[in-house]
């Protein structure tokens, strides 16, 4: 990795001292999707309590037009905001980049974050946290992702990642 450095830009080696020994940071930095057109998003949500949900962003590499999945494993919270007018005006490069982190406070705030928007209300005995007790117990095992567009974020708290190219 040292002997490439040279050849980044210094944002991505910031980013890179940033993510330190994390390897799942390391490899988000490293991801090749800015300018890439977006072609669908995917929620597959959880069927039952045991199993997770998976996100995937179908995208166009902009230098080949070959077509790239990037997908989430393990998905926990998902946050997503878009302006399509902003979208519609980069039609031709939608995305900026991706980004990750695994701090643990930043993944409780972000998780706890949504407790509004679930629209639920647990009555005594449960406690007013108990569908997300477990996930900030092991929070330790998830990761933050940030995937950036020109128009939009989305905000992935997921266990791991995955891009594909066909």
């Amino acid at each position: 990795m040292r002997a490439n450095r040279k050849n980044l830009p210094r944002a991505v080696i910031k980013l890179l001292q940033k993510a330190g020994k994390d390897r799942i940071a390391r490899r988000v930095v490293m991801l090749d999707i800015h300018d890439d057109n977006l072609i669908a998003v995917q929620i597959l949500p959880p069927r039952t309590r045991k199993n997770t949900a998976t996100i995937r962003f179908e995208l166009e590499d902009d230098g080949s037009g070959k077509r790239k999945t990037l997908t989430f494993f393990g998905c926990a919270n998902l946050r997503f905001a878009m302006d399509f007018d902003v979208m519609a005006a980069n039609y031709f490069a939608q995305t900026k980049g991706a980004s990750c982190t695994n701090g643990a406070m930043k993944m409780q705030k972000f998780a706890r974050s949504q407790k509004r928007l679930w629209h639920t209300r647990y009555m005594p005995p449960y406690h007013p946290e108990a569908p997300i007790r477990r996930k900030l117990s092991e929070i330790r095992k998830y990761h933050l992702f940030k995937v950036k567009f020109f128009g939009g974020v989305a905000d992935i708290l997921a266990k791991n990642f995955q891009l594909e190219m066909r």
